[in-house]
């Protein structure tokens, strides 16, 4: 078993703000980031939280991710665009969500591209939040090539996630999901723990079915739902690469091991429910149909539940304490005497 300890939350979202500022990363960017990366590991999504601090900072370090970009908007009524000069994909994503709350809320719908950016970490980060507006949220990113298309061998998809998102009266409504059978940072997770991944999930080098996760960090992630999840993906490079004019999967560079810019896109949508009922009508029946949901007959030792509420539910349980894999705390640790502020 991998060895795992426990750690203040407050105080590891701070060792990543002094870590991120100790390479020159302005505080409230800084902020951003950390913020996010917490949330994904308090929501139990370890392979987009905390083990991504060294990619970005060496990212960070080599050039290859902007410190403090100057990022910047072009409206055109209902849509923009924000150009994010190669700044952390967190950092430009967060503007972008919010540029797309506040024209939805002027004209109903707000669509923002944004490009010239960097991996976001979880899509479903950004469509709570719009959800928690009021609205209804879609997001989604293309990521380095680690994805062959249905039949094949040659890496030219990411793993092009997206996540959907809208408000009932107690809970959120949160799809989030790679358009490969799962996101390669899982399988680094599974590669750290030493645990074989399921079938199903990725080939080796040489097109085989493999259970190793290193064979398959290697090797190619298989889409999801075969010829479907490769459809997906194709959309979501569209809307991410060809629409922002930002570099397509086969063209962008992968988040590790990387000695150029990415150059990867995304692509925003809040629609204000109040432009088309009344908001507590809304989330009322979006509640009442939640609770049919899960009170239907499940089967034997399964239970139903909604979108992100497994997430939901870790997040309220993780509000203090985390148990993190100990060589990602020795990661921090390091990073943090290396890079940390104080120094």
């Amino acid at each position: 078993m991998v060895e795992r300890v426990e750690v203040s939350v407050s105080q590891i979202q701070q060792m990543l703000v002094d870590i991120f500022m100790g390479v020159n990363v302005p505080e409230k960017d800084a902020k951003i980031v950390a913020a996010a990366l917490v949330d994904a590991e308090r929501s139990g999504v370890e392979s987009h939280g905390l083990t991504r601090l060294k990619a970005y900072v060496d990212r960070v370090k080599k050039g290859t991710i902007n410190a403090n970009p100057q990022i910047k908007v072009k409206e055109n009524g209902a849509v923009a665009y924000v150009d994010g000069n190669n700044g952390l994909g967190q950092v430009v994503t967060s503007l972008a969500v919010d540029k797309a709350i506040e024209l939805a809320k002027k004209y109903g719908v707000g669509i923002v591209s944004a490009g010239n950016s960097n991996h976001f970490g979880t899509a479903g980060y950004y469509t709570n939040k719009i959800a928690d507006h009021g609205c209804i949220g879609f997001s989604g990113t293309n990521a380095g090539a680690t994805t062959a298309p249905f039949g094949g061998m040659d890496l030219l998809l990411g793993t092009n996630p997206f996540s959907v998102a809208f408000p009932a009266t107690e809970e959120n409504f949160c799809a989030d999901m790679a358009t490969s059978a799962v996101a390669k940072g899982k399988i680094r997770i599974y590669a750290k723990e030493n645990k074989p991944i399921p079938l199903g999930w990725a080939l080796d080098e040489n097109g085989n079915d493999t259970t190793d996760p290193e064979a398959a960090i290697k090797g190619i992630l298989l889409p999801m739902s075969g010829h479907k999840g490769y459809a997906l993906a194709m959309v979501i490079d569209a809307l991410c690469g060809l629409l922002t004019g930002s570099n397509l999967s086969c063209e962008a560079a992968p988040v590790v091991n990387s000695s150029s810019p990415a150059n990867i896109g995304h692509f925003i949508c809040a629609i204000d429910i109040e432009h088309f009922l009344p908001l507590k009508e809304f989330t009322a029946r979006a509640q009442e149909w939640f609770d049919k949901m899960k009170h239907s007959k499940a089967r034997p030792k399964m239970k139903i539940m909604i979108p992100g509420e497994p997430e939901a539910q870790r997040r309220a349980l993780t509000k203090e304490k985390l148990n993190i894999i100990k060589e990602t705390v020795d990661m921090i640790n390091n990073y943090y005497v290396t890079y940390g502020k104080k120094n």
